[in-house]
């Protein structure tokens, strides 16, 4: 109940609740475009492709949102299972963050009804999933599937290679600097260690300027060097009532 009390543009509102005996019942708007995983995995028989302008807002909102939950909301809340299935979207293909069901607090003096205590000290896990996400908007598939067919440590040494994998039908002439700003993110937020991804709030930075043309050239072409983390955006700006 206590996301109700929330209302963020890319986090999906809580309307209202039902509780009657056992019966405990949410009722949450209803999103046009259903869930992100059927856009990037459609059926056989379904002809929908997202395209590549869509793509990037959508990733860009999923940043916006879990940026607001790690760092401006009171509560600090990670979500902890930040999958395409949990990725709502309306008629406007604007996403929506849903399935809160195993969120934690960073707040240590929250807690639960029951007296427990929920206490995590940040948001890397949802940094790591944001990355999957990312390259599933990119390639179809999930970061833990790409490592099945591929070698990612190489990949993420050279994130360039990740062309290779590129849903092709979706780029075209003119987005090669996104796609390699979206490359480098997504390869920093799935790095092994927590302590060696960055925060949401950084992504989401690095995110808004993905439109600017991030450079590929050069020396940093073909390592992560190129890609600089700073919390330039004021937190104000991730705030949306």
């Amino acid at each position: 109940m206590i996301m109700g009390r929330y209302i963020h543009n890319n986090i999906v509102p809580l309307l209202g609740f039902f509780i009657e005996g056992k019966e405990r019942l949410l009722a949450y708007p209803y999103m046009s475009n259903g869930r992100l995983s059927k856009w990037l995995h459609p059926l056989e028989s379904e002809v929908i492709r997202l395209k590549w302008h869509d793509r990037i807002n959508i990733a860009l909102g999923i940043a916006k949102g879990l940026s607001w939950l790690h760092h401006t909301c009171d509560l600090g809340i990670v979500h902890f299972n930040i999958c395409s299935e949990c990725i709502l979207l309306d008629e406007n293909f604007e996403p929506k963050i849903s399935n809160f069901g195993e969120a934690k607090f960073m707040n240590p003096n929250i807690e639960d009804n029951l007296g427990t205590m929920f206490k995590v000290n940040d948001g890397k896990k949802d940094v790591y999933d944001f990355g999957s996400v990312l390259f599933e908007l990119m390639t179809g598939k999930t970061y833990n599937e790409l490592s099945h067919s591929y070698d990612t440590s190489d990949l993420c040494a050279n994130p360039l290679s990740f062309y290779n994998v590129i849903d092709k039908s979706v780029t075209g002439e003119g987005l090669e600097n996104e796609v390699c700003t979206l490359l480098k993110i997504a390869c920093e937020c799935v790095k092994p260690l927590p302590d060696q991804r960055p925060t949401m709030l950084e992504v989401y930075n690095n995110m808004s300027n993905v439109r600017k043309g991030q450079n590929c050239s050069g020396d940093d072409s073909d390592t992560l060097r190129g890609l600089e983390y700073s919390s330039s955006i004021a937190i104000d700006e991730i705030v949306e009532f």
